[in-house]
């Protein structure tokens, strides 16, 4: 079945959504290279002093820097800054409502639900750390949508750094594409279950911050 081609919900880019089917093989042939993958980030992981995982984007080139050029501050005088409905991604599309900021600890690399990105859910041992998150919906006619941002306190920015490494890795086994530019993010379906993704990465020190953007497959 050829590849349903629609436009970007979130990015304003055309994307080219696989089925089902595909979607499948991908995820398989993913994991087969988790080994790999991990390997990689291992090593990232014990270099000395390094605050972000700067991989390059095989497409585009470009390293990953540790903020973007017009992302807004995660940390104000000490505090973490959740961000307010009007400033989360996709918001001149889905309006978003806020609700009541979560108490439930979702520590990283997970990603989005699990049908999305299950094997950023398996067993693994999360370092010391304090999470502060908020969750978004939409009440739009344009389909189903929901947000959501974490801000996690870690020990030190190179814990956080190796966690931001992890985090990303988990987004590249998801099927998601990293696109620089003026609003670097994250993007694409998620072999899971074909959610599309948007997810933008932000590090300030021991901070870490991930707002994620889901909108169901139709």
């Amino acid at each position: 079945m050829a590849d349903v081609k629609i436009e970007e919900l979130l990015d304003d880019v055309v994307v080219h959504l696989p089925s089902a089917v595909q979607v499948r093989a991908r995820g398989g042939r993913r994991r087969a290279r988790r080994q790999a993958a991990g390997a990689v980030v291992a090593a990232t992981a014990v270099m000395a002093g390094a605050l972000v995982w700067a991989g390059v984007d095989g497409d585009e080139g470009r390293a990953r820097p540790s903020t973007g050029p017009s992302t807004p501050a995660i940390v104000v005088d000490g505090m973490p800054r959740i961000l307010p409905p009007d400033e989360v991604p996709g918001n001149g599309r889905w309006h978003w409502q806020a609700q009541e900021e979560d108490t439930k600890d979702s520590p990283l690399p997970r990603i989005a639900e699990s049908g999305s990105c299950p094997d950023s859910f398996r067993e693994r041992k999360t370092p010391e750390h304090v999470q502060y998150s908020a969750t978004y919906y939409s009440e739009g006619a344009d389909g189903a949508a929901s947000a959501s941002h974490r801000i996690v306190s870690y020990a030190s920015p190179e814990v956080a750094g190796r966690e931001r490494a992890a985090y990303e890795a988990e987004l590249e086994a998801c099927g998601l594409r990293y696109r620089g530019g003026e609003r670097p993010r994250w993007s694409g379906p998620a072999v899971g279950d074909g959610t599309l993704l948007r997810v933008t990465v932000q590090q300030d020190g021991k901070w870490l911050s991930v707002v994620e953007v889901r909108v169901e497959s139709s």
